[in-house]
């Protein structure tokens, strides 16, 4: 059966209402909350840990399964006449043009008119008439399609654009007998939108770029869309003096170069008329657009933490939708923040990387569960960034608006049959509350929209995999660390991609790959995000390197069987680092671990006085040697050898380093995805948790500068 739902905030605070939306094949759902302490199974660990809350009394509400639609368009609301001739001019560049089925340009439906592509020819429906062009449509090249309609005839035509400084060539033309038209809103990528349920469903949706779209009516211009500007919206604005904007559905790809692109410019700010395309997709996905099945009121006096929403059905199926609680506004802060990964765990939300020829480089044997199975069945549900669109194309975004099978407190990672991303970070949360120490929770999405998210706490604790990182949240923790705040990030490949979010849709971010460990590439010339205008890619090429706060950054990857522990360094021994290992007499630290039976592994950072590792960095403890299975990351590879791995490249490596800084602020970092998975080890009792321990109490100890 299927049971399974999304909310509306990724966290809330005390006090606040959550909406859940609910897809149940079972009509009788239970709603429940429960608070997350612990999620892998592993019975080398405590176990799947949760408390039930029972300030929220259990609810049963009906639900009915639930349709997504999926897929980008544009719309307009203001119906424009097109009883007398009327003229539509746009250049597309389109990606699927061999697909058999027809693909929306640009129509207005209720007037009769539709204009398309299928099977490399261009279409055009006015009235009861069809015309059409010769196959004379390419992938990825630029074209320009006129069509004139009036009483007494229609003709399409259809222009090559081979190059921004070229003329056109015409390359085919068809001729009808004309129609009256009638009146309609202007609908681009689609053919034709349906209601179902009070809801919104696109049909005969496009592959491609659309650019420098036009419409005429009698002569006069009623709608002049200029995709080039107000570029970080979600609407399409139209210049021709009506207003007639267009409203942007499932956040299409902007910042696309257009037909006249020079090669000149690389930074759309530059010249934004050469970037006046949008690149629409027919598996775009913003808001699964789900009703809400339930107003669920978080109690006021619920302290902060990691929650779930419980969905029960059939007395056996469930589904735990994680939220982060924060303090009620104007409450009392501990002195402690552990933050969830939030931008990370949406850049991987729903990743299909299992369902193609996916090679691991490894000699553990890919290994899917039920919630890879969930999400490949449910295309509808979206992709991540680490996805090819339909077309080919990379995904640009992710959102939290839909389900995520693999954001789940029991989601076991394909790649090595162990918690990665959210569970992971669960370890941290049981660590903490066996501590025994007050904390808070927080998510990466406070941190980006709240510049003081912060300033209340004295120790912040990152998770096992920070990846994707905007602007704001960096400065936000270089401004805790300089105030006399400490910082331990407690993961590896941290704060790599240069992310961002879009305007209207904060809870969808944007990522352009060109560059570093990545599955697709931005085509030239759109590097630049449309939401900010800034370069994407790595912060490294940025000069914002992880190494400058962390002391560490991004050096290897590679999964094994057994992954290695730290053996501490002769640094480690100084009187002034002493206290970090207090309580351990063992050389090397976690030699253990319920992710690949050790603590250095996955993805690894190491120290780098290159892109910004401080001199005074201390490293406490590096890995032990590594197998063939780990290799550099892209960007450290500058000639090819057969002796990169970690067989033979000692750079292929993670650090545990302490990083003191001016002021009291310092940062402890262990540089490895995998290390969490140590803390729970033999109850909590062994040295990976001590060390983080002591570590924690010296850092809460200090006092930060306000």
């Amino acid at each position: 059966m299927l049971l399974t739902g999304y909310l509306s905030k990724l966290g809330c605070r005390a006090g606040e209402t959550v909406d859940v939306m609910v897809s149940s094949t079972a009509a009788d759902v239970t709603v429940g909350l429960v608070r997350l302490i612990h999620g892998d199974e592993n019975p080398n660990g405590p176990g799947f840990v949760h408390e039930e809350v029972d300030a929220v009394a259990p609810r049963l509400i009906h639900a009915e399964e639930q349709e997504t639609a999926i897929g980008s368009y544009a719309v307009g609301s203001e119906v424009i006449d097109l009883s007398g001739d009327a003229h539509v001019s746009l250049a597309l560049w389109p990606t699927t043009p061999d697909s058999d089925r027809e693909q929306g340009l640009m129509s207005l439906p209720e007037a009769g008119l539709s204009l398309g592509i299928v099977g490399r020819c261009v279409v055009a429906r006015v009235g009861d008439g069809l015309l059409t062009s010769a196959p004379c449509l390419q992938a990825r090249e630029w074209f320009r399609v006129d069509l004139t309609v009036s009483p007494a005839s229609a003709r399409l035509r259809v222009w090559a654009l081979p190059h921004p400084q070229g003329d056109a060539v015409l390359l085919d033309e068809a001729v009808s007998p004309g129609v009256a038209l009638g009146s309609g809103r202007p609908l681009l990528a689609a053919t034709r939108l349906t209601e179902r349920q009070d809801r919104t469903f696109p049909e005969g949706l496009y592959n491609g770029k659309l650019a420098a779209v036009s419409l005429e009516a009698n002569g006069a211009t009623e709608g002049a869309w200029a995709f080039e500007l107000d570029m970080s919206s979600q609407r399409a604005v139209d210049v021709s003096g009506h207003e007639r904007h267009l409203n942007l559905v499932n956040t299409p790809t902007r910042a696309m170069t257009g037909p006249t692109w020079t090669n000149r410019f690389h930074a759309w700010e530059q010249d934004p008329a050469q970037w006046n395309a949008i690149h629409f997709h027919d598996d775009d996905l913003a808001d699964a657009g789900w009703p809400v099945s339930l107003e669920l009121e978080i109690p006021s006096a619920l302290p902060s933490g990691v929650y779930a929403v419980r969905l029960q059905a059939n007395g056996a199926e469930t589904d735990y939708i994680p939220l982060a609680v924060r303090p009620r506004e104007g409450a009392p802060h501990a002195r402690i923040a552990f933050m969830l990964a939030t931008f990370t765990y949406l850049a991987y939300a729903n990743e299909h990387l299992t369902e193609g020829d996916f090679e691991q480089g490894s000699e553990i044997p890919v290994r899917t569960g039920e919630w890879e199975d969930l999400v490949a069945a449910h295309p509808e549900w979206g992709k991540s960034v680490y996805d090819l669109h339909n077309d080919g194309s990379g995904v640009a975004h992710s959102s939290a608006l839909r389900p995520i099978p693999n954001m789940r407190p029991t989601y076991r990672f394909w790649g090595f049959h162990a918690p990665r991303r959210f569970p992971a970070d669960l370890y941290v949360v049981n660590f903490l509350t066996q501590l025994g120490e007050p904390f808070d929770v927080i998510t990466e999405h406070d941190l980006h929209s709240e510049a003081d998210a912060l300033t209340h706490y004295q120790t912040v604790i990152t998770g096992s995999h920070p990846e994707y990182y905007s602007g704001d949240m960096l400065d936000a923790l270089d401004r805790h660390v300089d105030s006399g705040g400490g910082l331990l990030y407690l993961g590896g490949d941290g704060f790599y991609w240069v992310t961002t979010s879009v305007r209207e849709h904060p809870l969808v971010i944007e990522v352009r790959k060109s560059e570093g460990l990545r599955h697709w590439d931005a085509e030239p010339g759109e590097r630049h995000h449309a939401s900010t205008g800034e370069l994407g890619g790595l912060w490294r090429s940025r000069g914002r390197s992880a190494h400058r706060l962390f002391g560490v950054g991004m050096g290897a990857h590679g999964w094994d069987n057994k992954a290695p522990g730290y053996r501490r360094t002769a640094e480690s021994y100084r009187d002034d680092v002493r206290w970090v290992f207090e309580g351990i007499e063992d050389e090397v630290i976690g030699d253990f671990g319920l992710i690949m039976n050790g603590t250095s592994g996955d993805e690894i950072d190491r120290i780098d006085h290159r892109y910004g590792t401080p001199r005074d960095t201390v490293v406490l403890a590096s890995s032990e040697p590594h197998s063939q299975w780990y290799v550099p990351v892209p960007e450290d590879v500058t000639t090819v050898s057969n002796q990169l791995n970690g067989t033979f490249n000692r750079d292929v490596r993670s650090d545990m380093v302490l990083v003191e800084r001016e002021g009291g602020g310092a940062v402890f970092s262990v540089g490895s995805i995998i290390f969490t998975g140590a803390l729970p080890v033999n109850g909590g009792a062994n040295n990976a948790a001590l060390l983080v321990e002591n570590v924690i109490r010296n850092f809460t100890s200090r006092r930060k500068r306000t």
